[in-house]
């Protein structure tokens, strides 16, 4: 069973999102919903409840603003689990590639960084598809986007969302795919494909949390899933689409 685990600060009676995971999964699952409209917790508080509350052997960590666009996806994180006993975690999108002096993923550029993801903006005024690498194989990297990821639940405790470094809402992301690559392995696949509601942020908060991950990791700095360094000076960065409003054909949203 996989157990979906979302930290929540929509009122109660909000169901959009758990209604979306029912539709979409396509296996025997749970909502696992943590409640945070007081603002209680961070993420990572909210993530550590919740595995405690899960029942699953595969858990989920999703944004409540992440929508699936398409069915089965439940069986794909399934399979690619069954399929690879060494596969500790899956994510979207992600990098094979993280520097020791700069925490942003997505700083290594193509071809390290993988996945793909759609973004929703300004309330489906426009749909802008990122490519962050057309290569549709799944790929082993160093850390993934915290917009979705799947753990094997196996892995508890030996692993935790560090609630004391990471207390609000950054980095917990990248945190936990180091804690996990101490024993397994981190993949991005491009077989999942989502609706984010957002562009992301890199406010105070994130150059806050980013300093922390660093100075936690230092010593583990830069990390590589690939025999190359990637050069700045020829950096290319993500692909990005303007769907002009129109989601791609077969979705559900």
């Amino acid at each position: 069973m996989i157990s979906v685990i979302v930290c929540s600060r929509q009122p109660p009676e909000w169901d959009i999102h758990q209604r979306n995971v029912s539709k979409t999964i396509g296996v025997d699952h749970e909502y696992v919903r943590i409640d945070n409209t007081a603002k209680t917790y961070g993420i990572c508080g909210a993530y550590n409840k919740g595995v405690l509350q899960a029942r699953g052997d595969i858990l989920v960590f999703v944004h409540e603003d992440v929508f699936f666009m398409e069915p089965g996806w439940g069986k794909i994180i399934e399979a690619k689990f069954a399929g690879n006993p060494r596969a500790g975690l899956v994510g979207v999108a992600g990098t094979q590639y993280l520097f020791a002096d700069s925490p942003a993923w997505i700083k290594a550029g193509q071809p390290y960084i993988r996945g793909r993801v759609v973004h929703e903006l300004d309330n489906g005024a426009s749909y802008i598809l990122s490519i962050f690498s057309w290569d549709k194989s799944d790929a082993e990297v160093v850390a993934v986007d915290g917009l979705f990821f799947a753990i094997r639940a196996s892995l508890f405790p030996g692993i935790r969302f560090d609630d004391r470094t990471f207390d609000q809402f950054h980095f917990y992301d990248l945190d936990i795919c180091m804690q996990v690559r101490k024993t397994n392995s981190c993949i991005v696949t491009w077989d999942i494909l989502l609706k984010h509601l957002s562009g992301g942020n890199a406010n105070a908060q994130w150059v806050k949390a980013g300093k922390r991950f660093l100075e936690k990791y230092k010593n583990e700095l830069p990390a590589s899933t690939v025999p190359t360094i990637p050069d700045l000076t020829k950096y290319r960065e993500a692909m990005h689409f303007d769907l002009r409003g129109k989601v791609p054909q077969g979705t559900i949203a």
